[in-house]
């Protein structure tokens, strides 16, 4: 692809960090990262500055979710990491890797959940409100309604036997301490997410996780369609955990014609931190 030296990918997420190196068209996993988002991470430029320093690259490109003020960060990590840092939303690196840098619509479904298209001019981005108020169809939206639930079959307001018992085992709690745990550590979104392959491994049995996954395929499908609707066609693709579940991601593709990814978010990272680099 002709890129410039060496270029560092960088996409942090809820369970994790991937890092990668872009040299010419070979990509190089590194060791991962810790957790990291914007708004509920400590010490996020001091985490960042290591990974880009152990790495030491020709420039860096991250996708960070929860992200407000980018430049400010890229500004800060440019100065301590001694070469050219770009930080950007985790949608748009998502969108960068999955079209190699060509227009498209990418609906991210990870520990949050949200989506970003770009028609070549235009920006749009849905979604990506957090765990408070927003991220449906995630995984931590999906193990909360799963956990919701639970609980309304212990009230006899509905819910499952089979919803409420893998609730306790994939969680090592009961019910009573988990209401403790999430409502007194709520930013350890963890504590629910280990939920979602519990869910939709049992949505083969079980009506109410069934529906718990179609509702997820189906709030994932209106995000892509708000930035369609604002774009106009272009190519979708889904990216994330979530999607590992066949259930959700063909009921997404069949709504929205949607392709798997042809690179990941790091490497998405690592495309957009290109154009730092200079020829």
């Amino acid at each position: 692809m002709g890129l410039p030296g060496r270029l560092l990918g960088i996409d942090a997420g809820g369970s994790g960090t991937r890092v990668v190196l872009l040299e010419g068209d070979r990509v190089t996993e590194l060791t991962a990262g810790p957790p990291m988002n914007a708004l509920l991470t400590d010490g996020v430029a001091e985490k960042l500055e290591k990974i880009i320093r152990d790495a030491a690259p020709d420039a860096a490109g991250i996708g960070m979710p929860g992200i407000r003020f980018p430049g400010m960060l890229a500004g800060t990590l440019t100065e301590r990491a001694g070469c050219p840092v770009v930080v950007t939303g985790d949608g748009e690196t998502a969108r960068a890797g999955a079209f190699l840098g060509e227009p498209g619509v990418v609906v991210i479904a990870g520990t949050g959940s949200g989506a970003t298209g770009w028609d070549g001019t235009r920006t749009v981005r849905v979604g990506g409100r957090g765990f408070l108020l927003g991220d449906e169809g995630s995984a931590y939206w999906i193990g909360r309604s799963a956990a919701s639930e639970a609980l309304h079959w212990v009230d006899g307001m509905g819910g499952s036997a089979a919803l409420c018992q893998a609730v306790s085992s994939a969680t090592g709690v009961t019910l009573e301490e988990l209401i403790a745990k999430v409502n007194t550590c709520p930013s350890k979104r963890a504590l629910l997410t280990v939920l979602a392959p519990v869910v939709t491994a049992l949505a083969e049995t079980d009506p109410v996780a069934r529906r718990i996954a179609v509702d997820a395929a189906d709030h994932l499908v209106a995000l892509a369609r708000a930035v369609l609707s604002r774009l106009g066609p272009l190519p979708v693709a889904g990216t994330g955990g979530v999607f590992t579940s066949p259930l959700i991601w063909d009921r997404f593709a069949a709504a929205t014609g949607a392709v798997r990814p042809l690179a990941s978010p790091a490497v998405g990272a690592a495309l957009l931190a290109a154009r730092e680099a200079g020829p």
